[in-house]
């Protein structure tokens, strides 16, 4: 005669096992979650095309900005007739600081020269005076001189004149450097990166020359 007890113990395992084997089925075929766990899985990699659009956006905002600098500053010089003085360029130059906000205007460095050829040759060009600007501090060196310089190829003819503005802005990433690195390469190890432009703008007239702290203008350079 079979034993109640055995009889019993054999169902409750038969059932027991039964349901573990519902609660795999219907773990294993559950759905719920899955948008949860998959959301965390991917919004590390959003967060972080995320930051790289914000960073290179912001970064061809600044370069642009520093073209735009550039190309007024050389234009606001060009324009001048005969003389400049050392005041009206200071004036130009911070205008250049301006155009950079709402960015820093201290990481930003203009130099406008005016640059005169040779009556005979094209080729032969000389610096007749430069001016720089430093965003920090808004300071401003003025120099006449009188040294050669390398212009582009057929950019004057002889006894002719240009007027050139450099600018350079080092540029910090917000957050880290890692985007500009991988479009524009290089930096100085720090995480700057120098965003330059130069324009050449032929005067409007003749040339301008700078007049010096004694109100006399610098003189013309000698070939």
């Amino acid at each position: 005669m079979p034993n109640p007890r055995a009889t019993m113990s054999r169902h409750a395992i038969s059932g027991l096992a039964g349901r573990v084997h519902k609660l795999i089925r219907r773990y294993t075929g559950s759905q719920e979650g899955v948008a949860a766990v998959e959301f965390a899985m991917i919004v590390p990699i959003l967060a972080i095309m995320f930051i790289g659009a914000v960073e290179l956006s912001q970064a061809i905002t600044v370069d642009r900005r520093v073209t735009q600098v550039a190309s007024s500053t050389a234009d606001l010089v060009a324009r001048a007739e005969k003389q400049i003085s050392q005041s009206e360029i200071g004036d130009i130059m911070k205008v250049g600081g301006y155009i950079m906000k709402p960015y820093s205007e201290s990481p930003v460095e203009i130099v406008i020269r005016n640059v005169t050829s040779s009556p005979t040759n094209a080729a032969i060009v000389k610096q007749s005076w430069s001016c720089t600007y430093k965003g920090a501090g808004q300071t401003q060196t003025c120099a006449c001189s009188s040294t050669d310089y390398t212009l582009p190829g057929n950019l004057v003819s002889t006894n002719d004149s240009v007027v050139i503005s450099e600018v350079t802005y080092s540029y910090k990433p917000l957050i880290f450097d890692y985007f500009m690195k991988q479009a524009a390469g290089g930096g100085d190890g720090s995480g700057t990166y120098t965003l330059t432009e130069k324009i050449y703008l032929k005067p409007r007239g003749q040339a301008a020359m700078l007049l010096q702290s004694n109100n006399t203008p610098c003189p013309s350079p000698s070939f």
